[in-house]
């Protein structure tokens, strides 16, 4: 089976509510956010990539960033030159299509012609988010750490890039 070709367009103004929508039905793994809350991570981030108006996308950060999140601080502490994941859903109809690759791969090129050394992530372990937790052992990431924010326990994970 041929992989499918996915058309990843930065998160425009159109994709909101869409994306507000589908970080709401999984804030359970990723946090909650606003409308206003979105607007200023999307402003704050790197890289942002939607697909068909907001039915999955993905929001990243660089090192130059100055988002406050937990996670994020986290890596900042401990790597220089880094493209953090914030967050990631792929609604269901999406789901095991091969677009998580999509985005991460994506990411990983953009990550590169940045100069960036690392590729960031966190990955529920309270609760336990099993799927991702595979994909990223699978996407060649290393567990760096783990940590507890906002009740929640967390694996880290990192990338080098090369």
């Amino acid at each position: 089976m041929q992989p499918e070709h996915w058309n990843l367009a930065p998160v425009s103004d159109d994709d909101l509510a869409a994306v507000l929508r589908l970080n709401q039905l999984y804030q359970h793994f990723l946090s909650p956010l606003t409308i206003e809350e979105l607007r200023a991570i999307l402003a704050s981030s790197s890289h942002h990539r939607s697909i068909e108006g907001g039915k999955a996308f993905m929001i990243a950060l660089d090192d130059q960033s100055n988002h406050q999140g937990e996670n994020f601080r986290w890596f900042k502490a401990r790597y220089y030159s880094f493209v953090y994941i914030d967050r990631i859903a792929i609604g269901e109809s999406l789901q095991r299509r091969g677009l998580a690759a999509a985005f991460y791969e994506d990411l990983e090129t953009e990550t590169r012609k940045a100069g960036r050394n690392y590729l960031c992530a966190e990955v529920g372990l309270k609760p336990t988010n099993g799927n991702s937790l595979r994909f990223h052992d699978a996407m060649g990431f290393e567990r760096v750490g783990t940590g507890e924010v906002s009740g929640k326990t967390v694996q880290y994970f990192a990338k080098l890039i090369e």
